[in-house]
C-alpha cells in the first residue's frame, strides 16, 4: 500500500509521512493513476484529520489536480458527513486555497455550485458564501448556483443563497465587528499636516474606573448595619452578579468551542472566570457611559480573551505634528480598554520599532509613563521589527516550547509608510506567522494584526490600501485609518 492510498484510507499519519519522506517524495505530487494530490485524495475521502497533517507538513491548498480541480473542489464534490465538509473547507480556506476556482474539466462548476448539485448541505453553502465564495460566477451552461437550485428544486438551497444574512458568523466576522465596537470605544484618531488634532471627540473628563464591591470598599463604607434594607439590597447586588457571570460563562464557552480555540481555553479555566466575574461586576457599575449595554460587555470578554500587544512608531517622522501626542493617547486608550476585566496581575505588551524599551503587564499608568518619555528617532521598519520584537519572542519561541497559552491581537500604530525596509515586509511578516501557526497546529486566527495609521500623506495611503486590498491578509487584519472609521471594508 503507497501513501495515495493511505491517505484515500484515512490510514496516514506523521509516523507514517515520515517514512515516506525518507525516499524520494513531493507532498504535491499527483498519483499516476487518479490525477490526483495528495491533498486532493483525502480531500475527496472526507479524511480530515490527514487534511489537516498534510497543511501542517506544508501540503499546497492551490495545487491542481486533472480537470484543474482544487482540493476544495474535491471536498466539495465528494460523498462524506457535512461536518468532515465544512471542516476541510474551512482548513483549506485558511491555507490560501481559492474559494471560487472553477473545474475546466466538470463544465466549469464552483465548489459553491458542487454542493448545491449534489448535495443536501446547507450548512456547508452557507459556509461557503461566509468565506467569500461568488454567488454571481455562470457556469459553462451560464448557470449561478442559484439557478442550479432552482432547476433541481432545492428551496432550501435557494433560501440560503438568497440571504446573505444566514448562516453562522465565521470567527474573523465577530472578531471585526468586536474590534469595530472596541475602536469605536477607544476612538481612533489621526494628524493633519497642520498639526492640528482631529478625531479627538471624547469628553475631556476621563471616564471614572469600574468600581468592584471588595472586603476592603465594604470595610471602609459607613453602612448602618442596622438597616435591612441596605443588606438586602446588596445580598440581591451580589445575587445578580452571580447569576451574571454564569450567563457570561456559558456565552463564552460557546464562542471558544465555535471558534476552534479549545486549545488556549478550558472550561474551568481561572483566567475565563475572572473574566466573567469582573465582567458582571462592570454591568452592575459600568466605568464607561458606552459599556453599558449587555452585548458592548459580552464583546470586551471576547476581545479580552486575547493578549493584547502594542507596537508603536517611535520614528523620526513621528515628530512631525502632533503625531507623538496623538499615539500615547491612542496606546494609553487601548490599554485602559484591554485591561478593565482581565486579572490583577496581567496586561498589555509594549514595544517601539526602534527603541530597546519595552514593558509586560502593563497598565494604563505605567503605559502613559513610558509613552511620555519616549523620543522619535531612527526608520520605520516596521515589519522587521515586528518579527523581532513580538512574533520570535512572544510567538514563535512559545510555539517551539509549547507555551502559547492565550491568542494574540497586536496593535500597530505608525505614521504609515514604512522606511527603508521593502513595503512588503509587514506583509509577509503577518503571512509567514499564519504560515507557522498552522504548522504548529494552531489556527492562523490565534494572532490577529490590527494597524492604525497616524498622518495622511500620500505615500502612507498607499501602503494601507496595499494592506487593506489584500486577500491574503483579510482573515487576520484589520486596518483602521484617516477618520476614526473601520478602514477595512471587506469586513462587515
Amino acid at each position: 500500500m503507497g501513501i495515495f492510498e493511505d491517505a484515500r484510507d484515512g490510514n496516514l499519519d506523521q509516523y507514517k509521512l515520515d517514512q515516506y519522506k525518507t525516499s524520494s517524495f513531493d507532498i504535491n505530487s499527483i498519483d499516476p493513476e487518479t490525477g490526483l494530490t495528495l491533498l486532493a485524495t483525502a480531500s475527496l475521502k472526507g479524511r480530515t484529520d490527514v487534511v489537516k497533517l498534510l497543511l501542517q507538513n506544508n501540503a499546497s491548498a492551490t495545487k491542481l489536480s486533472q480537470g484543474d480541480r482544487t482540493p476544495v473542489w474535491f471536498a466539495a464534490m465528494g460523498s462524506m458527513k457535512k461536518r468532515d465538509r465544512a471542516e476541510i473547507i474551512r482548513l483549506l480556506h485558511a491555507h490560501g486555497a481559492d474559494i471560487n476556482k472553477p473545474s475546466s474539466g466538470d463544465a466549469n462548476y464552483t465548489p459553491l455550485m458542487k454542493v448545491v448539485a449534489e448535495w443536501k448541505d446547507v450548512n456547508t453553502v452557507r459556509q461557503l458564501i461566509n468565506l467569500g465564495a461568488d454567488k454571481t460566477l455562470k457556469n459553462s451552461n451560464r448557470e449561478t448556483a442559484a439557478r442550479i437550485a432552482f432547476e433541481k428544486k432545492k428551496d432550501a438551497m435557494i433560501d440560503a443563497l438568497n440571504s446573505s444574512s444566514q448562516g453562522r458568523l465565521t470567527l474573523m466576522d465577530i472578531i471585526w465587528k468586536i474590534l469595530a465596537f472596541v475602536l469605536h470605544l477607544i476612538i481612533w484618531v489621526y494628524i493633519v499636516i497642520s498639526s492640528v488634532l482631529k478625531g479627538i471627540i471624547e469628553s475631556s473628563h476621563e471616564p471614572s474606573e469600574i468600581k468592584i464591591l471588595s472586603h476592603s470598599n465594604v470595610s471602609n463604607t459607613t453602612l448602618d448595619i442596622t438597616t435591612p434594607r441596605l443588606l438586602a439590597n446588596t445580598h440581591l447586588q451580589e445575587v445578580q452578579e452571580s447569576k451574571m457571570a454564569e450567563e457570561y460563562k456559558s456565552d463564552i464557552i460557546r464562542f471558544i468551542s465555535k471558534n476552534h480555540m479549545d486549545s488556549f481555553f478550558k472550561n474551568d479555566d481561572p483566567f475565563l472566570n475572572t473574566l466573567v466575574e469582573k465582567a458582571a461586576k462592570m454591568k452592575a457599575n459600568p466605568p464607561e457611559s458606552t459599556l453599558k449595554s449587555d452585548k458592548d460587555i459580552r464583546d470586551l470578554i471576547k476581545v479580552s480573551l486575547y493578549q493584547q500587544v502594542i507596537l508603536c512608531d517611535d520614528s523620526t517622522s513621528m515628530s512631525v505634528g502632533n503625531r507623538i501626542k496623538a499615539q500615547q493617547h491612542l496606546a494609553k486608550r487601548v490599554t485602559k480598554f484591554a485591561t478593565y476585566i482581565i486579572p490583577d496581575e496581567d496586561g498589555v505588551e509594549l514595544r517601539f520599532i526602534n527603541s530597546s524599551v519595552s514593558g509586560s503587564r502593563l497598565r494604563e499608568a505605567e503605559v502613559e509613563t513610558i509613552m511620555t518619555n519616549m523620543q522619535p528617532t531612527g526608520d520605520a521598519d516596521i515589519g522587521s521589527n515586528l518579527i523581532a520584537k513580538i512574533l520570535k519572542p512572544l510567538v514563535y519561541d512559545k510555539l517551539e516550547n509549547k507555551e502559547l497559552v492565550r491568542p494574540l491581537l497586536v496593535s500597530m500604530i505608525t505614521d504609515g509608510f514604512p522606511e527603508p525596509e521593502s513595503s512588503n515586509t509587514l506583509r509577509n511578516a503577518i503571512i509567514e506567522c499564519g504560515r507557522k501557526l498552522i504548522k504548529a497546529g494552531y489556527e492562523p486566527e490565534a494572532v490577529l494584526f490590527q494597524v492604525s495609521q497616524i498622518g495622511n500623506s500620500k505615500a502612507s495611503k498607499k501602503f494601507f490600501d496595499s494592506l487593506r486590498n489584500d486577500k491574503q491578509l483579510k482573515r487576520v487584519l484589520y486596518c483602521s485609518s484617516g477618520n476614526a472609521q473601520p478602514a477595512c471594508t471587506h469586513h462587515p
